[in-house]
């Protein structure tokens, strides 16, 4: 027998509650009170993992929940044992979005510093406050650029946690700054490398210095150019003949994310 789909507000009833799972008791009761009002204001919020961070109700600038959500209750960025915590030393951050990756990477890996990319001004401008907020301001190094293989300037869309780079000019885009992040780590142990650029990550894995780069490990997002399959093929091929192991995280037609260590 076939069993008939949950009325969505029914899921989005367990959505809520699973994300109030992991805050702590007076963070959950202050969340669904939240939640259940008018949801003009953003609310500070704290993890049972001692993450604190700012929530902000979605609106057409952001989609913070969807992020919070994949990142704290999904723990898409999770290592499954497999990174000593208290080895890593540098992290970087290549599209931290309004800054959940960076909370999240600097509680799991205590003695770590994260450099940090960020060319939207909204969401660069979140990062630092969520850092306030959690008191973490110290240990992240914040370039409010967009990373590439060499410096130029390009447009920017302005779509929520999904802007991406490119050379069309219209009024829904933004001018920003790409630098050459190559000089920046060419004599730099890089223990996590993340990578969630919408499309950018292929300029950088392309580049031919990227083999020479000193990686313990990447997690990231990879994006389809036209062929997902394709494209994701692509992604593991280039890491693999770098000596990483690919270990999937998820895949879906248009992007999947997924962990190479070596």
């Amino acid at each position: 027998m076939r069993r008939a789909s949950r009325p969505k507000h029914f899921r989005q009833r367990d959505l809520m509650l699973d994300f109030a799972r992991k805050l702590t008791v007076p963070s959950a009761i202050s969340y669904l009170a939240w939640r259940m009002g008018p949801r003009t204001s953003p609310i500070d919020l704290s993890l049972r993992s001692g993450v604190r961070f700012q929530l902000r109700p979605n609106v057409a600038a952001n989609n913070d929940y969807g992020v919070a959500y994949e990142l704290f209750v999904h723990d898409y960025y999770g290592d499954r044992g497999r990174i000593n915590p208290d080895g890593v030393r540098l992290i970087v951050d290549l599209g931290a979005n309004v800054g959940y990756s960076v909370l999240y990477f600097l509680h799991k890996y205590p003695n770590s510093h994260v450099i940090a990319f960020e060319p939207h001004p909204g969401h660069a401008a979140q990062v630092l406050r969520n850092l306030a907020v959690d008191g973490s301001s110290d240990r992240v190094t914040l370039h409010t650029t967009a990373a590439g293989a060499k410096s130029r300037t390009m447009r920017l869309t302005n779509a929520k946690s999904s802007s991406a780079l490119t050379n069309k000019e219209s009024p829904d885009t933004l001018p920003v700054e790409v630098i050459d992040i190559f000089p920046m780590f060419s004599a730099t142990r890089i223990d996590i490398l993340k990578m969630d650029m919408e499309g950018g990550e292929y300029e950088i894995l392309a580049d031919d210095r990227f083999a020479s780069l000193d990686i313990g490990s990447i997690v990231m997002e990879w994006h389809s150019r036209g062929d997902g399959a394709a494209d994701k093929r692509w992604c593991e091929e280039r890491l693999a003949g770098l000596g990483f192991t690919i270990e999937e995280i998820f895949t879906e037609r248009s992007h999947g994310m997924f962990w190479a260590m070596r």
